[in-house]
């Protein structure tokens, strides 16, 4: 050594660089020293032959073994009895060199419960570079799997019901310009029905699988589910083989990660469809039956009439022969309504304005010989059914044919109106005439006359009301509500 190498000063230096390594290093260590204690991960150190070299407070809180518990103790306190196997490996990669990262794996704890944990385990180097232990660093996972555990069994469930469900189930995209998208998502029960295969139809669209109807119906019905967000109308699918299968097919829009998607649930309908032409055709079946029936009571009115026109031919009584006269033209009013009745395309009403209309022109051609009377009409088109139909009819024939027989002698001239209108939930019927009128002293719901007393029962039949004016000639108005219309079943 040489007198320069003795320099206080250089010494004194070369002290002081020392002292600051040194503190450098010692705050390196307790920074590491502070990440050990306080993380919450386990931090273990481990000899090559499985011994527990250090312990941090993270492992005493996952693994519940104090430190004086675990170092010096093997590892092996901390792996299940059926996975003993497990230690011997990620050692044999630990003395080759080899890294153990993110190993997800079960740990017992000390009162013999489980932990989740996620290992990552790092061979520890001395200055030579040689193996002479093991890091390890695990992490409890435990709540993670059992998230993941719940979402895996939430999804199971989902699939067992997407799978399991009676109807079709498609989830498809939604393209920029609003058009239906290829398949995301079909179940089981689509690919059954339609016969592709799964990965078949997810290279499918919508369009693939429509009719060539419902292709061109699409547009309309994309628009409705992305304006109102929903949308339920039947369609017709194709299947594999070229068949067809009517569907009721409810849409759901929604969003899934910014992308717009509809969920489709298709209901086979073929029976629906099935029940429902057997219903048309017993209907159409039930519609002959009836128009028949209309006809032939109609039919039998008319044999009446004339068989009581035959049987007048040999009645000299004049007022006799009247009452034959007027029970035929009774018999006639109601074939007229039969009549329209089975010409009609509705069985359950009649128009009861163009009835009126026809009755009152036939009456004419009856009763008046000339051009004396004026008839004035004033019918709204109003829809009647038999029920009320018939007992009405009688009436209209009865007060107009009055009104024709007595209310213009010696051929005076006239007028005869008639109106039928509904207003709000009631029916006004009117009769009047300007005529000589009835006389003064004249009580019509009490009067002797058949055609006024079968007026009458008629209107309280109804459960209507009845109102004479005889302020110019007479004037009956009638006001009645309908009640409803039962069918019967045939």
């Amino acid at each position: 050594m040489n007198q320069q190498d003795l320099n206080p000063e250089k010494i004194l230096k070369q002290l002081q660089e020392t002292e600051t390594k040194f503190q450098k290093t010692e705050e390196e260590l307790s920074y590491l020293k502070s990440i050990i204690e306080y993380t919450e991960d386990a931090i273990v150190g481990i000899g090559l032959d499985g011994t527990i070299l250090t312990w941090n407070p993270g492992a005493e809180m996952i693994y519940g073994y104090t430190s004086q518990e675990a170092v010096g103790n093997s590892v092996t306190m901390l792996i299940p009895p059926y996975n003993t196997d497990e230690i011997s490996l990620i050692l044999a990669w630990i003395k080759s060199g080899e890294r153990v990262t993110h190993y997800e794996t079960l740990r017992r704890r000390k009162d013999g419960s489980l932990v989740s944990v996620s290992l990552s385990v790092s061979p520890m180097k001395d200055r030579t570079g040689e193996v002479v232990g093991a890091s390890s660093i695990a992490r409890d996972i435990t709540a993670d799997r059992k998230l993941e555990l719940k979402l895996e069994e939430s999804e199971e469930k989902f699939r067992e019901v997407f799978n399991n469900a009676n109807d079709a189930i498609f989830l498809h995209l939604i393209k920029a310009d609003g058009q239906p998208g290829s398949f995301t998502e079909v179940n089981d029960v689509a690919c059954q029905r339609l016969g592709y295969n799964h990965d078949e139809l997810l290279k499918m669209k919508p369009s693939d699988i429509d009719s060539t109807e419902t292709r061109q119906s699409m547009p309309q019905f994309m628009g409705k589910i992305q304006s109102e967000g929903t949308a339920t109308f039947e369609t017709v699918q194709v299947t594999k083989e070229g068949s067809e299968i009517p569907v009721e097919m409810s849409s759901h829009l929604f969003n899934l990660r910014g992308e717009k998607m509809v969920l489709s649930i298709a209901r086979d309908i073929t029976r629906r469809k099935e029940a429902e032409a057997q219903l048309r055709k017993s209907l159409e079946e039930k519609e002959l039956l009836l128009k028949e029936i209309h006809h032939r009571v109609k039919n039998n009115l008319m044999v009446i009439s004339s068989l009581l026109s035959l049987q007048s031919r040999y009645i000299k009584d004049k007022a006799a022969l009247e009452v034959f006269k007027e029970s035929q033209r009774r018999a006639r009013s109601m074939a007229l309504i039969h009549k329209m009745l089975y010409q009609s395309t509705d069985l359950k009403c009649i128009d009861f304005g163009d009835y009126i209309k026809t009755l009152t022109r036939e009456l004419f051609r009856t009763y008046i010989t000339g051009d004396n009377i004026k008839l004035n009409l004033d019918l709204g088109k109003t829809l009647l059914d038999i029920n009320t139909a018939v007992p009405l009819g009688l009436i209209v024939n009865e007060l107009i044919s009055n009104s024709l027989k007595h209310a213009f002698p010696d051929n005076v001239p006239g007028e005869i109106t008639v109106k039928f209108h509904k207003e709000g939930d009631q029916f006004h019927f009117m009769v009047a005439d300007t005529g000589v009128g009835l006389p003064e002293d004249l009580d019509f719901t009490k009067t002797r006359s058949l055609g006024m007393r079968l007026v009458n029962t008629l209107v309280d039949q109804m459960n209507g009301t009845i109102e004479l004016d005889r302020t110019k000639g007479t004037c009956f108005l009638i006001k009645f509500t309908e009640e409803e219309f039962n069918d019967v079943s045939l």
